[in-house]
């Protein structure tokens, strides 16, 4: 079987993404095409800081850090207009500890 031509990281900025992305940056694993970055449109602020960071030491690597998005899930959530899939929202459960 022949390696892959093409290497993309799906980033989300959480644990496991990001630590891949620095790594690949540090060159200690090999490197990605580009990253992509799914944005819903209502990450908390602190995500989109960390992206930022990130985005820059990508960029320094010579990793392409693409953003992609349709939109704002919260908005479109709760707009009755807009046709969507519905997202698995469960009330929050009550543990007994």
């Amino acid at each position: 079987m022949s390696a892959p031509t093409h290497r993309y990281l799906s980033l989300g900025a959480g644990v496991q993404s990001s630590t891949l992305l620095l790594l690949a940056a540090q060159g200690k694993i090999p490197g990605f095409g580009a990253a992509i970055f799914a944005d819903t449109g209502w990450e908390p602020a602190a995500v989109y800081r960390h992206l930022d960071r990130l985005i820059g030491i990508a960029e320094q690597a010579g990793i392409e850090v693409v953003r992609v998005s349709t939109g704002d899930i919260r908005a479109d959530a709760l707009d009755p207009h807009h046709r969507f899939a519905s997202m698995p929202l469960w009330p929050p459960r009550v543990h007994d500890f």
